[in-house]
């Protein structure tokens, strides 16, 4: 009911202000435009004054218009507040709000599952200035994501008609990291039925569920607690260059970073490509497989490079 009745309010002031304007001619005998004046005066509490001096009828009348104009207007500015509020505060229309725009997004990642691995996966492709929707089940750990400023989406990740309001048809990747190798393997069998050539990276547990995941089809498959395994013996047997290799030496003296070939530079040569750009090419990938940069070997579209330099030569590069 409430939605209706700023539509009949609405016709209410328009027909309070042509009665008023056909009072204030008829009364007192003014031409159209000094009635229409004083009545839109009136109405709007401004107090600029009488437009003529008014006679005892012209007066009473003009109480009259006051009181029912003045109560009219604070009336619709309720409404009006109402239908603010309901639009902040109702949850139906918040969700509406959501769906229409998630319905708008474009080459983001769809991450499912935000545990400990799901939070580490969001921050880091935030901070890289991604755009993630989180699909969890459990409205606490939806809520901490959408504190990181991330977007969510309630639900069961291994539903598919979920996975399409996630916007898995226009999305660049999708990462499943719930803590259930079963429940990774049907959100990969049920991403992949929907998007033939979409990056799936899933989490595995042991390598029998990363050899399942993988026939499934997986892109990547990842095992956090061998990824540890490694990373600490890494840091004990080689501590430079696992640093490297992790990205912890970044900082705005060095880092590196992984970029697509841009298509003004498609033909260019590697070091042609460095001089402009200033950062360093460290290696090339061309059809999934790397190939060593030689200063003359000729970019092509789909390469993937390897940088290095400072971040404002890295920066300068991607911005190419």
């Amino acid at each position: 009911m409430g939605s209706v009745r700023p539509v009949w309010t609405v016709p209410m002031l328009l027909g309070l202000i042509g009665s008023s304007t056909c009072g204030y001619h008829f009364i007192e005998g003014w031409d159209w435009s000094d009635s229409l004046y004083m009545t839109l005066m009136v109405l709007t509490t401004v107090g600029f004054g009488e437009v003529h001096p008014l006679h005892v009828a012209g007066k009473v009348f003009t109480n009259v218009l006051m009181v029912a104009g003045i109560g009219l207007m604070l009336y619709l500015l309720s409404l009006l507040a109402e239908s603010s509020l309901r639009g902040v505060l109702d949850p139906a229309t918040a969700q509406r709000r959501k769906e229409r725009r998630l319905m708008k997004l474009r080459d983001h990642t769809v991450v499912c599952g935000y545990g400990q691995v799901g939070e580490a996966v969001g921050a880091a492709l935030l901070g890289a200035g991604r755009t993630v929707i989180v699909v969890d089940g459990d409205p606490e750990r939806l809520a901490l994501a959408a504190s990181h400023g991330l977007l969510t989406l309630e639900g069961d990740a291994t539903d598919e008609l979920l996975l399409r309001r996630a916007g898995l048809e226009k999305a660049s990747a999708l990462v499943s990291v719930i803590s259930s190798d079963p429940a990774n393997l049907y959100v990969v069998l049920s991403a992949r039925s929907l998007m033939p050539k979409l990056t799936i990276i899933a989490r595995a547990s042991d390598d029998m569920a990363a050899r399942k995941m993988r026939r499934a089809g997986a892109s990547e498959v990842v095992n956090p607690y061998q990824l540890s395994g490694n990373r600490i013996a890494g840091l004990m047997l080689a501590p430079n260059l696992s640093r490297f290799l992790h990205g912890a030496v970044a900082s705005d003296h060095f880092t590196v970073r992984e970029m697509a070939v841009p298509e003004a530079e498609v033909g260019a040569s590697v070091e042609a490509f460095g001089q402009r750009s200033g950062a360093l090419v460290v290696a090339v990938w061309r059809e999934g497989q790397p190939v060593r940069a030689r200063p003359q070997e000729v970019l092509q579209r789909g390469d993937t490079l390897l940088l290095a330099g400072t971040a404002a030569e890295v920066g300068a590069a991607e911005r190419r």
